[in-house]
């Protein structure tokens, strides 16, 4: 058991985060301050004294202090609410993070950074107070280790031409496909294997279809900025369902300059859908491997093999794609240095021009992580792993563009897209570092509204159950409208 008590308990959440850098423990419990159960037991105090915040931490195991950790900060002056609070719960993680590392005894990569968008914070304080400053407290605030510090400054100095090309009210159009030729053993995602849900396919897409015709009114105050097709598989689709679906996007949004569909698993890559996808305008698409090994593909359940991918790239090469995204995965069970050099050599060798390094993300609990628990990599292991790629991929001319980070990745690492002369995804930078509002279609999409002048974001979202979202879109259509409604120009 792991609990823990604050006296701040609007930063609880928070807190549990720092612990987990740490500890591989999916629940903590909520305690009372007298309260020390057995087992691990945080307490934490904040208090404020004259000019001065004090965060203090005891930890104990089965009812034994075993250590405590202080830390303060001067009391800011003249400063708003919400400054004040981001600026105390700041105070606090860094407390949770101080003890838990000296007891850990080690120092994770990104330190006590938590979010998934470190390089929107790297920008922000670049801009509020220098680069020099925001590498400084990079370093000394958040602990983050020199080289994922390098990694955030060359990402942000990497991003500059998508910062100035946007424009106000610009939008980007997020489209889902829950559906896959078969599910790989270590997904999150909500997809699910086509061969088994042809009904519900179905029925889903004519739900989609009459959201996205229903977006063409939303947007059209906005200037539709790149659309981008993901899932699951969009190429699992049957040829006469994906020609609607394209020219039901088409008609909505017209032509736009960026126009991404992920043909991500090789076995779905025909020379029917992928002359479809042309036709209707795609500029880019992603045609994914994840490794070179066929063992390892064999393992995770991916159901196609090496050469399927090496045929389907080439397919979309021939077919005139000049944009093409590899995806690798770094972590996988059974793989070590050897096997990622092999895979970074193989997808190099094709030149694309994008590759995105993802670092696995599995949660612990899992059937999967319990079947490869004794072929699961270290932390240390994959951090110098995603070293490798970094230095590999920028040796042969890729550029870090952008980078973020989910709940349950091995190491606490990254996920980081390169790209090769300039060819960047620039929705994806838009939704990392939430430059744009975002209009998302499908069962599980997030629609988020950018307020500049207001240093603010709303959302809306769509339920994740593919079931519900058949049942809902009506409701779903609603909360986007709502959402979108009245805008400035």
């Amino acid at each position: 058991m792991f609990a823990l008590y604050t006296d701040t308990p609007q930063f609880f959440s928070d807190l549990c985060d720092e612990v987990r850098l740490f500890e591989n423990v999916k629940r903590i419990e909520k305690v009372g301050v007298d309260e020390l159960p057995d087992g691990k037991v945080l307490r934490h105090f904040f208090l404020c004294s004259g000019s001065t915040w004090e965060s203090s931490c005891q930890y104990y195991e089965d009812g034994t202090k075993i250590t405590e950790y202080i830390d303060w900060a001067d009391v800011p002056e003249a400063k708003d609410a919400l400054t004040i609070k981001k600026l105390q719960k700041r105070l606090v993680k860094k407390t949770i993070y101080g003890l838990m590392k000296s007891l850990a005894g080690r120092r994770p990569p990104w330190g006590s950074l938590t979010g998934i968008r470190p390089t929107k914070l790297f920008r922000e304080l670049a801009q509020q107070s220098g680069v020099e400053t925001a590498q400084c407290m990079f370093r000394d605030e958040f602990d983050v280790s020199d080289e994922k510090t390098a990694l955030a400054k060359r990402i942000v100095e990497n991003q500059k031409m998508v910062m100035d090309s946007v424009a106000d009210h610009d939008i980007d159009i997020y489209i889902g496909i829950p559906f896959c030729a078969s599910r790989c053993k270590y997904c999150s995602f909500i997809s699910r294997d086509i061969g088994r849900v042809q009904s519900m396919k179905r029925d889903y897409m004519e739900k989609l279809l009459l959201e996205i015709s229903a977006a063409k009114e939303i947007v059209k105050d906005y200037t539709v900025r790149a659309v981008y097709i993901g899932g699951g598989t969009p190429t699992s689709l049957d040829a006469s369902e994906l020609k609607r679906l394209l020219y039901t996007i088409n008609t909505a949004f017209g032509e736009v300059e960026e126009f991404t569909v992920e043909a991500g698993r090789p076995d779905t890559v025909t020379t029917e859908n992928l002359q479809m996808i042309k036709d209707a305008g795609a500029t880019r698409i992603s045609v994914n491997t994840q490794t070179l090994k066929q063992h390892t593909l064999d393992l995770i359940g991916r159901k196609h093999s090496v050469q399927d991918f090496l045929d389907a790239f080439a397919l979309a090469r021939n077919l005139g794609f000049d944009n093409i995204n590899t995806d690798i995965i770094l972590g996988l069970p059974e793989e070590g240095p050897e096997d990622v050099q092999a895979t970074l050599e193989g997808v190099c060798e094709l030149a694309p021009e994008n590759v995105t390094v993802h670092t696995l993300a599995i949660k612990n609990s899992s059937e999967f992580a319990l079947e490869q628990k004794d072929s699961m990599k270290d932390a240390k292991l994959v951090e110098s792993m995603v070293e490798q790629a970094e230095a590999f991929l920028i040796g042969e001319g890729y550029e870090p563009y952008y980078l973020y980070r989910q709940k349950y990745m091995s190491g606490n690492l990254e996920n980081t897209g390169y790209a090769k002369n300039g060819a960047i995804c620039r929705y994806n930078i838009d939704n990392m570092e939430e430059l744009t509002s975002i209009l998302a279609l499908g069962a599980g999409g997030i629609s988020k509204r950018i307020f500049d002048s207001e240093k603010r974001i709303e959302r809306a979202a769509n339920v994740k159950d593919i079931e519900h979202y058949i049942q809902r879109t009506d409701e779903m259509i609603m909360r986007k409208k709502e959402l979108f409604a009245e805008i400035s120009l």
